[in-house]
């Protein structure tokens, strides 16, 4: 039998593989009539020579031959930019992965098997960190600070910008934590902040027209030095990519303190115009910029990718060619750790027979949803239509096992309300449990079977997720017509929640909400001083007194430790009524308060609170 594509078919096809964003959240997937998943031009031309030859071994238990290919070599075509290498050709792996004899049975589970032999604790140096503010210069530190400083101004100057003077730290450090309240505290618009009911707090750091010029002309890179569109180095992120690469770097710092991990996209939402947005459907917030995240179950991302569709990319040499997507995963993956059983959990949209080979080989454990055209034609799961038959009892599942390149990989189709798939390397379908579902016929809840693999599924995939609900909370919504000012916000946010996570470590009661007020505040009013701290050290006891009063609410609220202990700008100032002493502990009255924190505090011949009270 021969089958042949229309010409315009297969133009159509190469078009979309080239773009690489197909995604589970651009389209339903699962049902008989879709489109056969192809990660380049050589998946296509094989599978069409396999249409052509119609003939493969219906008999799982009869062995099929391999075609025996180099491990390198170099294969012609839009979609490739580098020759095929690494621990085995990666046409190789596809190859195999359609010619797999799978059979029925099940993966073996063994938790001693996939016991994590890495470190589930920070290391020393965070221990030694107390403050928000602390937590959150592990991320945006002065290295990007200055950086900011310096590419702002020489855009001021490039521009010919006359009525906006030179920008500093401080004020980069001000308008942070101006942005941060905001995400907060909701007014109307950015000028309700200034007005009549203004916040008292932003109006008391930085005017009005200070503010829209730091956000008119905040820049991030030398607009001299883009490279123009075709020209080898050309980056579509040059305006971004500094910031990118610092926290990228910074968060990479953070060894994975969790065995779990989650790899998802994620939607920097906004209706700017430019080519790069991307349109998802299923997402909560359909227009954005489209980013791939690592993650643990905790919420903290340890490596993320800004999709800018298809560029020139590095590619390490020990490292298989699997395709945009696959290629994708193993660049996020580059910081796991190899050997200590880290599992990583996808989607569809990633998921495939080589990528877990691939992993495998590395020491790392995968599960996810799969596409079931990726299996090859081997693997004899279930016919859909016949598998969702009312004859068929809901909780029906079947396993099959297959051996690649001595790795067993389990594939497990389950039927829920709809028939779900999914793939591992660790684990199958049993031990199996139960799960509770609404009967419609019953009217009521009854009780189903569930396969581990599902289970296992469903409690680790959440990573992304759960910071995508992080974010959902309290995010910087300040609008822009520049899309890298967008990115440049979803960042800021990023790390707040990475700081917010490492710190619950050793702080678990602060909320989110909490901690960006308490974190907004120092920025606002922090002065760094590289001078020795003078006055009386304090004690750990009344250092942690001040700060519970602090949070209690007081009537005059007492700034965060930062901002008590920078020692600038802390002056006495003679006040016309006494009020009760701030420190703990102290039960006089005085007439004098900090001129920074407008707090009341004693300095007597016998009691000097206020040396105590600014003093770590």
């Amino acid at each position: 039998m021969s089958k042949r594509l229309a010409e315009q078919d297969i133009e159509n096809i190469l078009s979309v593989l080239e773009n690489g964003d197909i995604s589970e959240d651009e389209e339903s997937i699962g049902d008989e009539n879709d489109i056969d998943y192809y990660s380049n031009v050589q998946d296509l031309i094989q599978d069409l020579e396999d249409a052509e030859e119609d003939q493969y071994n219906a008999n799982p238990d009869v062995p099929i031959e391999e075609d025996h290919l180099p491990d390198e070599f170099s294969v012609p075509g839009p979609s490739l930019s580098r020759p095929l290498s690494g621990v085995i050709g990666a046409a190789a792996l596809r190859q195999r992965s359609r010619q797999l004899i799978w059979k029925k049975g099940n993966l073996e589970f063994s938790e001693d098997r996939i016991s994590f032999t890495g470190n589930i604790d920070l290391s020393p140096e965070f221990a030694q960190l107390e403050t928000p503010f602390q937590y959150f210069t592990l991320f945006l530190n002065d290295d990007i600070l200055v950086k900011i400083v310096n590419e702002t101004n020489l855009y001021i100057t490039q521009k010919g910008i006359s009525n906006c003077p030179p920008v500093n730290v401080k004020e980069i450090r001000q308008f942070l934590g101006i942005i941060i309240f905001m995400s907060v505290y909701h007014f109307p618009n950015v000028r309700s902040y200034w007005g009549k009911y203004g916040f008292k707090h932003i109006m008391e750091t930085m005017t009005l027209n200070r503010f829209g010029k730091l956000r008119s002309v905040i820049h991030f890179n030398d607009n001299s030095l883009h490279k123009p569109v075709g020209h080898p180095n050309h980056d579509r992120l040059h305006k971004i990519r500094p910031v990118e690469a610092h926290l990228n770097k910074l968060f990479l710092s953070v060894a994975p303190f969790e065995q779990r991990l989650s790899l998802d996209e994620q939607m920097c939402s906004t209706k700017v115009a430019h080519f790069m947005k991307q349109y998802l459907p299923n997402k909560p917030h359909k227009w954005g910029f489209k980013l791939y995240v690592l993650c643990s179950l905790s919420g903290y991302a340890h490596n993320f990718e800004i999709y800018s569709g298809k560029q020139n990319i590095q590619y390490s040499s020990d490292e298989p060619d699997l395709g945009v997507v696959g290629n994708t995963v193993i660049r996020l993956c580059r910081s796991v750790p190899r050997r200590m059983n880290h599992i990583i959990y996808f989607d569809n949209f990633y998921s495939s027979i080589p990528l877990l080979y691939y992993l495998h080989t590395q020491g790392i454990y995968a599960l996810g949803t799969i596409q079931r055209n990726r299996l090859g034609k081997t693997c004899k799961l279930p016919v859909v239509k016949e598998f969702m038959k009312d004859s068929v009892p809901r909780g029906s599942y079947e396993e099959l096992v297959a051996d690649y390149e001595g790795v067993d990989i389990s594939v497990t189709c389950w039927k829920d309300n709809k028939l779900v798939t999914l793939v591992s390397t660790y684990v199958g379908s049993e031990p199996a449990e139960t799960v509770s579902r609404f009967d419609k016929k019953q009217k009521k809840k009854v009780s189903v079977a569930c396969p581990k693999i599902v289970k296992d599924y469903n409690a680790h995939m959440g990573g992304v997720d759960l910071m995508d609900s992080y974010l959902g909370r309290y995010k910087i919504r300040i609008k822009s017509r520049k899309w890298y000012i967008r990115l440049f916000y979803h960042m800021i946010d990023m790390s707040v929640i990475n700081s917010w996570v490492l710190y619950k470590k050793h702080h678990p009661n602060m909320t989110l909400g909490d901690y960006r007020s308490d974190l907004a505040e120092t920025l606002c009013n922090y002065k760094k001083n590289t001078e020795p701290k003078r006055g009386r050290p304090s004690s750990s006891n009344i250092d942690r007194e001040i700060e519970a009063k602090r949070h209690r609410g007081p009537m005059k609220p007492v700034p965060p430790r930062d901002v008590r202990t920078d020692g600038l700008g802390h002056n006495e100032k003679r006040c016309t009524s006494k009020s009760r002493c701030k420190l703990p502990g102290c039960k006089g009255f005085s007439r004098t308060e900090c001129t920074k924190c407008k707090v009341a505090l004693c300095h007597t011949k016998n009691r000097n609170c206020f040396a105590v009270f600014h003093s770590k």
